[in-house]
């Protein structure tokens, strides 16, 4: 942006053609990507957007420092345009965006935009900034800043800019808000380290804590995106073109974490892009040559398509003296069949359903799920899973079924594992006994609406052999077949009669039936074992 020829030489303006362009929305359906000119703002019928110097000259009233340097990120912050290069912050005068220049030559003013410039021991250029409630902060590859003020008024005179921490930052990934605090990601060493840092005071350092630190192997070194949603309590990190993503779950109540945890998605095809958006999570995957777009409910959106109900019917919903509870299927790329063309038994053909789906089937492991429906007898049925005899282009054959008239879903099924860590005795809050000897009896678990389960109990030693728990949580008396078959809720025991540290559980789901793990227990023997507690 830099357009002086000479020294006498005076330019009233910053040049459009190399400032930010603009997405505009034509509100029909269209977009249009352009720059913001005089001849754009006249046809909008609005002043000209890049503002012009109307008072002083070269010395009274200078260009922005981003003048003649790329511009890394544009942001807002108490009413004002901000924009980055390398390490000069700059900020418009508060409402109007599009001017740079000061007010007056002659005095100072409040409104003046902001020209500020970052200083440290080494390189701060900044990469990424977020507005905070006690500030805005600002993130360089090496180190976190500041830009406060202890005043009621923000302004080139009250506005103060100070190093909170050290902490190494990739400069691809953003940092995230994740309501009262912020979440950024270093990937200098073998794996990705997550750090959340939480803002209390401008003149108290920042309170950051290392996530991953229960898991220093598991986010890989690579990663290239992540989002959130601070309704959820959830953090995505994902690689691009990769089939798996890392999620990390999150629980505050008041001041406390009651919930922190890792735990991971393998997707079907590769992930594109993921985003958090009115309370579901969508990804755009790669499945073939088809892009794909997915969403994940977290707050449920069931209709009678996708969803059938559980002590009640779907009139029942909403009704405070009704129990109905929705259960839905969970199947990957799930999907309603646009049609579905049925064979009927006889001659050369047999009994087959073929539905058409809106892409093509990259597996053969492919279900159908009924919610309602018939049997080929006429038998009233609910929760049917049935796996595809062959996929073809948008199509996948199931043979000796009738679909007609079925309410049904489509899509890959998928295994859902849990696995549960070791448990010790706690003797106060936060402090366990890791000498003593404790051993598990077993577990116990109350289930909500639940699907079929399998427990999977192993030891360290491989000349031991495994142990699975089969758990259906089905009703199996003869009045229940045409109704939904799962209890509203049931308590599990499995059997595990090992040292804590001596076998390894994991919770596998395989069938796509929504579960629901409401709270569990252990119980066993417990032995000090002579050890000195202090």
């Amino acid at each position: 942006h830099n357009f002086s020829s000479g020294s006498d030489t005076m330019v009233k303006g910053l040049n459009p053609a190399t400032m930010p362009h603009a997405l505009v929305n034509n509100r029909n359906g269209t977009f249009t990507f352009k720059k913001l000119d005089e001849t754009t703002a006249n046809a909008d019928n609005t002043d000209n957007y890049w503002q012009y110097r109307q008072v002083g000259d070269n010395t009274s009233n200078p260009f922005p420092s981003f003048n003649g340097k790329e511009i890394q990120t544009i942001f807002f912050h108490r009413n004002r345009l901000g924009l980055i290069a390398n390490e000069q912050v700059v900020l418009s005068r508060p409402g109007d965006y599009f001017n740079f220049f000061v007010v007056s030559a002659i005095t100072v003013s409040d409104d003046n935009p902001i020209d500020i410039t970052v200083s440290d021991i080494k390189p701060a250029f900044i990469n990424h900034t977020i507005p905070i409630n006690k500030g805005l902060m600002l993130f360089s590859d090496n180190g976190q800043f500041l830009l406060f003020t202890e005043s009621d008024i923000f302004s080139s005179k009250t506005a103060r800019l100070k190093k909170v921490s050290s902490y190494e930052c990739d400069n691809s990934i953003k940092p995230i808000d994740m309501g009262t605090s912020v979440m950024f990601v270093s990937n200098v060493g073998a794996y990705s380290r997550v750090f959340e840092a939480t803002v209390m005071d401008d003149d108290i350092p920042p309170r950051i804590v290392e996530q991953t630190r229960v898991v220093p192997e598991y986010v890989p070194k690579n990663i290239t995106m992540c989002c959130n949603s601070t309704a959820v309590g959830l953090v995505t990190f994902g690689t691009k073109n990769s089939n798996r993503i890392y999620h990390y779950k999150y629980f505050d109540s008041g001041d406390k974490r009651d919930q922190s945890a890792w735990y991971s998605w393998h997707l079907t095809g590769t992930l594109q892009h993921s985003v958090y958006t009115a309370g579901s999570f969508y990804t755009v995957v790669l499945q073939g040559s088809d892009y794909m777009l997915n969403r994940h409910e977290y707050v449920t959106d069931a209709t009678n398509n996708n969803s059938y109900t559980v002590g009640g019917n779907y009139a029942e919903v909403g009704n405070p003296l009704k129990t109905a509870r929705w259960f839905e299927a969970c199947l990957d790329n799930m999907t309603l069949p646009t049609s579905m063309a049925y064979t009927a038994p006889g001659g050369m053909n047999v009994r087959k359903s073929v539905v058409t789906l809106p892409y093509t089937p990259t597996s053969a492991d492919y279900y159908v799920v009924g919610l309602r429906g018939q049997d080929v007898d006429g038998n009233d049925i609910a929760g049917t899973v049935l796996k595809a005899d062959s996929v073809t282009t948008n199509s996948a054959t199931f043979l000796d079924v009738n679909l007609t008239g079925w309410t049904y879903v489509c899509g890959y099924a998928y295994t859902a594992t849990i696995e549960l860590p070791s448990y010790y005795l706690a003797l106060q809050e936060n402090k366990y006994d890791v000498d003593g000897e404790l051993r598990i009896a077993g577990l116990n678990f109350n289930m909500g609406v639940s699907g079929p389960m399998e427990f999977h109990l192993s030891s360290i030693y491989a000349d031991m052999d495994d142990y699975v728990h089969y758990e259906t949580g089905m009703t199996t008396e003869s009045s229940n077949y045409g109704s939904v078959p799962a209890e509203l809720q049931k308590q599990i025991r499995v059997p595990i009669q090992k040292k804590n540290e001596k076998y390894k559980l994991q919770i596998k789901i395989p069938d796509p039936f929504s579960t629901a793990l409401i709270s569990g227990s252990w119980d066993g023997n417990y032995n000090q074992k002579r050890h000195v507690r202090r």
